[in-house]
């Protein structure tokens, strides 16, 4: 699984609902395609005079590499300025991207402990 985490502020003046709407639809409508395996839309709960991240996160999941290249060439292909993707650019600020993977979980541990043995002297 990769996660594609993304940062970001709305610009001033743009209404809060109708920009995460905007920011969801595009999402959305990469989901019903089969582009992405899924999202999730956040909102940093730090005040904002003490965190250096902006205000709103998209996490949003792929099932592999092929997945995630295509989409992006795609997007490419139909140009960044179209449809949804189009409609984000102008209301979108401080766009700050990420590509993580998933760490798989490590094997059943074989490390064991010491046996201890305690002395006692009466």
């Amino acid at each position: 699984m990769i996660h594609y985490n993304v940062w970001f502020n709305l610009r001033d003046g743009v209404n809060e609902a109708v920009g995460l709407n905007i920011v969801h639809e595009f999402l959305r409508e990469l989901r019903e395609a089969g582009s992405i395996v899924g999202f999730r839309l956040l909102r940093n709960a730090g005040a904002r005079t003490k965190t250096k991240m902006p205000h709103y996160q998209a996490l949003i999941e792929f099932c592999d590499d092929a997945q995630f290249q295509a989409a992006f060439r795609d997007q490419a292909a139909r140009g960044i300025h179209a449809g949804m993707h189009g409609r984000m650019i102008p209301i979108v600020s401080d766009f700050r991207a990420e590509l993580f993977e998933q760490v798989a979980a490590p094997a059943q541990s074989t490390v064991t402990e010491p046996s201890l043995k305690y002395a006692c002297e009466i």
